[in-house]
């Protein structure tokens, strides 16, 4: 896994080592996800669940300005609001962005566990702290990375998943990496920020405990006695005290990313925007799997599940957010939309290592590939058929000894070697089919060639060089069976 090391001070041996688990919660999961497709959100918008009983499920900052608030009925907030936009959240579009984040954030550790109900992803971090030079350097390389997804998260960091889990929702500033800095961290917090069952929490209030301190400090076994063994189990793993072990994402190896928008869209210009943000998430998680691609598939969604299907391919893998939005631009602006466009699906049908570029035609100066794409670019601008490229063949004639494929195809002769015919032909630009010539005036022999009778088609011919009346350098043959003279094509 490629990561690029923060700067700043090394971690000292404390801050490495040992389990520590950063938590992201993300509490306008949907919100932020309907952001990537640049709606204007001036005006209030609520996202609505549970169609029979419709009420809030989160609302922008112009709603919540106005007094919405989550789990909020539907009628009430449309009572305090004028005129606002009302959309449907759906469930599973949450779910397939946080799991998109879930790869992402496996560039700063294997061990990512997403809780896509809880719209919360956990990562533990303690071995990828020496990497990144420690938590403060490592919370603001993974804050930056969300944010430049356009997600607001909140975190929270410290020695047990629970209790991470706590302070992100609480956006604690706090970082306890040990026991004690954990304890003095919960003790002032109220009981009612722990996730406890209500009835748990009214018992605790009724025998005079207000704060997680006046909890902690009761004997386990006195809690287990009173109130079960869920209490003093949750504090256990609270404090670390009892493990709590948790799964490892495993990304998918064909990678998706989906944007669904809350107008349609009729200009492919329109389509940038969104387009965008679906590439930087694509950039993010080849980083985190050390891959590249060098082909992707855009699927634009219309109304009654009808799509348009365009795919792009490189001449080079590559990962970079600008040089692929470039080419999709070029693509997009040469397409006329059947239907409009109600939302995106970016896929990528083959993931490839990543590795160093060899250098070719179109390499830099300083040797390094050229990563835009020259002939990527001519592709989306002129069409795929519009930009061929030629590769020997097999075959023992010149005018058969190179076929037209495309750029990205490098068929290979058996042994790596090249045919009389191959050598040839490689120097001049034939014509096909060929045409007769006159007898050539001054002209410099250049050799005979023979062959083709082990296919049935017995060739003898002395080729030479010559000048036409225009000037031109051309390539003509005496054909020894029949003595016509053929114009084979024009030196290059």
């Amino acid at each position: 896994m490629f990561v690029e090391p923060a700067c700043g001070p090394a971690p000292s041996l404390s801050e490495s080592g040992r389990p520590l688990w950063l938590a992201l919660y993300l509490p306008h999961l949907a919100l932020d996800a309907l952001a990537q497709t640049g709606s204007a959100a001036t005006k209030p918008l609520i996202l609505t669940e549970d169609p029979a009983r419709p009420k809030v499920h989160d609302a922008n900052r112009a709603a919540r300005q106005a007094g919405v608030r989550p789990g909020m009925a539907l009628a009430d907030a449309l009572a305090v609001l004028n005129a606002p936009i009302v959309l449907e959240h759906e469930p599973e579009a949450s779910r397939r962005h946080l799991l998109n984040l879930a790869a992402v954030l496996l560039q700063f550790t294997d061990h990512v566990c997403p809780e896509p109900r809880q719209q919360r992803i956990l990562l533990e971090v303690g071995r990828s702290l020496r990497l990144f030079r420690g938590t403060g350097a490592l919370e603001a390389r993974v804050r930056d990375t969300l944010r430049q997804l356009g997600y607001t998260p909140r975190i929270g960091i410290a020695r047990t998943p629970a209790a991470a889990r706590l302070l992100a929702r609480l956006r604690h500033p706090d970082r306890p990496l040990d026991r004690d800095a954990l304890r003095r961290t919960l003790a002032p917090l109220p009981l009612t920020v722990l996730p406890l069952p209500a009835a748990d929490t009214q018992a605790l209030h009724g025998i005079g405990l207000e704060r997680i301190g006046d909890l902690l400090r009761l004997p386990r076994q006195d809690l287990a006695l009173r109130y079960g063994t869920r209490l003093p189990e949750f504090l256990g793993r609270l404090l670390g005290d009892l493990p709590e072990p948790l799964p490892r994402f495993r990304p998918t190896e064909n990678p998706a990313f989906h944007l669904e928008f809350d107008q349609e869209v009729s200009a492919t210009g329109a389509l940038r925007f969104p387009l965008k943000r679906l590439l930087l998430q694509l950039e993010q998680t080849l980083r985190a799997g050390n891959h590249r691609t060098q082909g992707l598939e855009l699927q634009l969604l219309h109304r009654g599940g009808k799509t348009t299907r365009l795919t792009l391919e490189r001449s080079q893998p590559g990962s970079r957010t600008e040089e692929w939005l470039e080419l999709w631009s070029i693509r997009l602006s040469r397409l006329e939309l059947p239907a409009p466009v109600r939302g995106l699906r970016l896929s990528v049908p083959q993931l490839l290592p990543a590795g160093a570029d060899s250098d070719g035609l179109f390499s830099s100066r300083d040797g390094s590939r050229d990563e835009s794409g020259f002939l990527t670019r001519l592709r989306a601008r002129l069409g795929d058929d519009a930009v061929l490229r030629f590769a020997p063949t097999l075959h023992p004639l010149p005018e058969g000894a190179q076929e037209a494929c495309s750029p990205d195809t490098f068929p290979a002769l058996p042994g790596g070697g090249t045919t009389p015919a191959q050598r040839m032909a490689g120097a001049a630009l034939w014509l096909r089919p060929l045409q007769p010539a006159p007898p050539p005036g001054p002209h410099e022999w250049l050799g005979r060639l023979e062959g083709g009778w082990w296919v049935g088609d017995d060739q003898r011919r002395d080729y030479a060089v010559m000048r036409d009346p225009r000037g031109r350098l051309c390539w003509v043959f005496r054909d020894l069976r029949t003595g016509q003279w053929q114009l084979q094509g024009f030196w290059g």
